[in-house]
């Protein structure tokens, strides 16, 4: 056959058409077809959009997205959520004193009622400026080479396991810190946190201990400041003003009227100007005062008063009793805005030498009483630890300071000796060392002992603690006398400031800028 005959027969047969089953029959398989096109990429675009839901919904993009600037260092959420979290943390422990509620959303609670600012912008505040301090002290960490030490790595996995010891029942590392900090918070997250706040902390202490002070430096703060240095001891009688609220027939309360106010402040100055002008004329301000203070409550006298004067900033009579001209035996009388009068007798001032003590002891507490689960209507392991209990501490206390004495009896060795028994939680990892421990911080019979003017370097003794919750026996070893309190308060100043104006410096044109991850904080 001819190709122009083939040409022509196939045309032929186009010519013809189809039967209309076989139109009908096309059209499906065309328009399934389609279908199932369609179908696909439908199929297809739910799949991305479900997985884009549940990627949203795990705080995958929250979490990474970035919360807040400064210089160039971006913050994520969980950063921001860090330092919010710490500065809302007293808040929540002590939120009946300070009017905060821990139920209540932080943006529903108002912090500052003059301004509207709510607790949640409160802490926001708090959180930024945390932050920002955060960034510049790394930035010079970074222009110095500074990392994290390998003793800084170990605080934090410290940190970390003192968490996992602490874990409410039910709870793990990472479903804690969510219920904390909040959804998007992770175990790495937390931790690279911590890397940071400790890396912070670690480079600005290193700044501090590179600072030190002379004797000479130490000299001109004190001749600066020697009103909040010196001590002073005075006679002061306290004579109360106030009137008390009243209730009428029908239960209501009735505050006193202006003239009843105006009334009892002026018999409580005539009670504060005779005490004033007894004393004058040589009376016994002790007797006097307890006298005029006795049969009203409210109105003290507490005997003679020995304070710091950065004790007495807020008093009313502070200036008369910094006054330089100010004598022994002089004697005023001072208004307590609307509430009553001050009487007070000036004895001296001066800087006090009593010295600093740097002791170290291994604390060993009695074995406490243990809950009877049988006497639900009592708890056993409230009560104090039984006297045999208290015998078997002190047993043990005798033991370890008989082991000290059979060793070198040297500071280092009892050191190691606290680092093995003690039970002093604030103490047992650095040899069981207090420094510059001052008059009145321990408890008095502890007190009594370490601030003998005999005592010397080497003395050692047993000291019962009864105090609740610390019941036990102290093994204690006198290291050595140290400073005064005046001279460290002094080299503690210094220091303050110093460090002060270092991370100011530092800090100098640093600025926190939010963005769109804020929104995920709180």
């Amino acid at each position: 056959m001819s190709a122009s005959r083939e040409k022509k027969q196939r045309q032929d047969t186009l010519g013809q058409g189809l039967t209309q089953k076989q139109i009908q029959e096309q059209k499906e398989a065309a328009a399934k077809k389609r279908n199932t096109i369609v179908y696909t990429v439908i199929g297809v675009v739910v799949v991305v959009l479900v997985a884009a839901l549940l990627i949203w919904n795990s705080g995958f993009f929250q979490a990474r997205s970035t919360a807040v600037s400064v210089n160039g260092r971006n913050y994520t959420p969980t950063d921001v959520i860090y330092y919010y979290a710490n500065a809302r943390s007293p808040y929540q422990q002590y939120g009946s004193l300070l009017g905060y509620d821990a139920s209540k959303s932080d943006k529903e609670q108002i912090y500052d009622a003059d301004s509207g600012q709510t607790y949640h912008d409160y802490f926001l505040q708090q959180a930024m400026s945390a932050l920002t301090q955060a960034a510049a002290v790394e930035d010079a960490a970074k222009a110095d080479n500074y990392t994290l030490s390998a003793d800084g790595k170990a605080a934090v996995d410290e940190t970390l396991a003192s968490m996992d010891a602490q874990l409410p029942s039910g709870y793990s590392r990472a479903t804690y810190l969510k219920a904390v900090y909040g959804k998007y918070m992770t175990v790495a997250r937390y931790r690279a946190c911590l890397e940071r706040a400790q890396l912070v902390s670690e480079y600005a202490t290193n700044h501090q201990e590179s600072l030190s002070y002379d004797d000479n430096a130490i000299q001109a703060y004190y001749d600066g400041h020697k009103d909040e240095m010196d001590t002073f001891n005075y006679n002061v009688c306290f004579i109360n003003g106030l009137l008390a609220s009243s209730t009428d027939a029908e239960g209501n309360t009735v505050d006193p009227t202006d003239a009843e106010k105006a009334t009892a402040m002026s018999a409580a100055k005539a009670i504060a100007d005779k005490l004033s002008s007894d004393v004058k004329a040589g009376g016994s301000f002790d007797a006097l005062a307890a006298a005029a203070a006795e049969g009203d409550a409210k109105s003290s006298y507490n005997g003679e008063q020995s304070q710091l004067g950065s004790n007495l900033s807020s008093v009313p009579y502070k200036d008369w009793i910094y006054d330089a001209s100010r004598k022994g035996g002089d004697v005023e009388v001072f208004e307590s805005e609307g509430s009553g009068y001050y009487v007070v007798q000036f004895g001296s001032r001066a800087l006090s030498e009593a010295p600093t003590a740097d002791i170290r002891h291994i604390l060993i507490k009695a074995e406490s009483p243990v809950d009877d689960p049988a006497t639900t209507d009592v708890d056993e392991s409230t009560n104090a630890p039984t006297q045999e209990a208290m015998d078997a501490a002190k047993a043990e206390a005798q033991r370890i300071l008989e082991e000290f004495n059979a060793g070198d009896k040297t500071a280092e060795s009892f050191g190691k000796l606290a680092e093995q028994y003690s039970q002093d939680g604030g103490s047992n990892t650095n040899g069981g060392l207090y420094e510059q421990v001052y008059d009145g911080r321990m408890f008095e019979g502890f007190n009594a002992w370490i601030m003998d003017p005999a005592r010397q370097s080497g003395d050692t003794t047993l000291i019962e603690n009864p105090q609740d919750g610390q019941q036990g026996w102290h093994v204690v070893y006198f290291q050595s006398w140290d400073d005064p309190v005046w001279k460290i308060n002094a080299r503690t100043s210094l220091l303050n400031a110093d460090m002060q104006t270092w991370l100011e410096g530092l800090e100098a044109g640093y600025t926190a800028v939010q963005d769109s991850g804020i929104k995920y904080v709180g």
